[in-house]
């Protein structure tokens, strides 16, 4: 589930939209975008969502429940536009799951304003308006107002792939916990404190932490106490969706118990940046690390992987992050400099 406070007209702007949306181009899957009225009537998309075809009809009723609870500034969802971009191999499972979700919808009293079918969204492919009975041509998406829109506001691009997406969480070198270990044995009590701070330091600057920085961070996760965990949540102050790209460099660099709690924390930034997308991509990373590592699922990721299959909105996971005060902080981590 994503989303984002953008409208679109015409059917071939719904197409191009689609990949922007949601973070990347959708291969065999049904797409509901999600539509409220704001004060001056217009429609504004609530939310995104993809479901891979032969799953769409199975889910119907769970993805308008979960379209009926969002809303813009108290607008609630009343309409939505939906999309199997399917081959010929998938067109018949997501066209019977996008009239499930059709009729989910209706008894939702959401109504849906168009039903569209392509093969896939590069720029030429042919597409139907199921209702009209009527083609149209797939205009490119890299350059489609809410792409541009997106790129020059938020820096999101959706020219790649879901598997693009889910490689930025594989596990890559590891960094040797060795090096964490002797700064915490030089550090002593500053040792939480100072990690902090260079964190929020190196966030707030958009840089690549090192892999002295990134050791003592999976450090002080490794721990598994959620207290320390939870702290790390006051990294929002510096932007939700460089925090979540931080903590998706760390995860990378790291194993076992810190690896899931870096990539739930990366999650819950992800979703609070309206990013549902890249959110259940890194529950589903931290679930196999813990699978594969054969320890628990943090409990903060089975939350959250409660709140994306409800559709919960992003405000909700904001508002979750919020409750981490300075003085939280200043309990679990230490007097810090870069959250007051």
């Amino acid at each position: 589930m994503t989303q984002h406070r953008i409208s679109i007209a015409t059917a071939a702007d719904t197409l191009a939209a689609i990949p922007a949306l949601l973070g990347f181009t959708p291969e065999n899957s049904v797409v509901v975008i999600a539509l409220a009225k704001d004060a001056s009537g217009a429609h504004v998309i609530a939310m995104t969502m993809r479901i891979d075809a032969f799953g769409a009809e199975t889910v119907a009723h769970k993805l308008a429940a979960a379209a009926a609870r969002q809303d813009v500034d108290g607008a609630p969802v009343t309409a939505v536009l939906l999309a199997a971009i399917a081959d010929p191999g998938h067109a018949g499972a997501a066209l019977i799951g996008l009239d499930a979700i059709r009729e989910a919808m209706a008894g939702s009293a959401i109504d849906t304003l168009s039903a569209l079918h392509a093969y896939n969204l590069t720029a030429g492919t042919i597409y139907t308006d199921l209702d009209r009975n009527v083609d149209g041509i797939v205009p490119d998406t890299a350059t489609s107002p809410v792409s541009t829109a997106m790129a020059v506001e938020n820096g999101v691009s959706g020219s790649g792939r879901r598997e693009d997406i889910a490689a930025r969480f594989e596990h890559r070198d590891q960094i040797p916990e060795s090096i964490a270990l002797a700064a915490a044995a030089t550090m002593g009590e500053d040792f939480l404190p100072v990690t902090f701070d260079e964190l929020a330091a190196v966030i707030g600057a958009r840089e690549i932490p090192s892999a002295d920085l990134t050791a003592r961070v999976g450090l002080a996760l490794a721990t598994g106490h959620p207290e320390v965990r939870d702290a790390f949540l006051a990294m929002a102050t510096h932007g939700d969706r460089d925090a979540g790209e931080t903590f998706t460099r760390i995860a990378a660099r790291v194993t076992g118990t810190a690896r899931t709690h870096a990539l739930t924390l990366a999650a819950m930034f992800h979703y609070a940046a309206g990013d549902g997308a890249t959110a259940a991509i890194a529950i589903e990373a931290a679930e196999r690390e813990a699978d594969t590592a054969s320890i628990p699922v943090p409990s903060l990721a089975r939350l959250l992987r409660a709140a994306l299959d409800g559709g919960a909105p992003p405000k909700l996971i904001s508002d979750v992050i919020a409750v981490i005060t300075p003085q939280y902080v200043a309990e679990h981590i230490g007097r810090v400099q870069s959250y007051t």
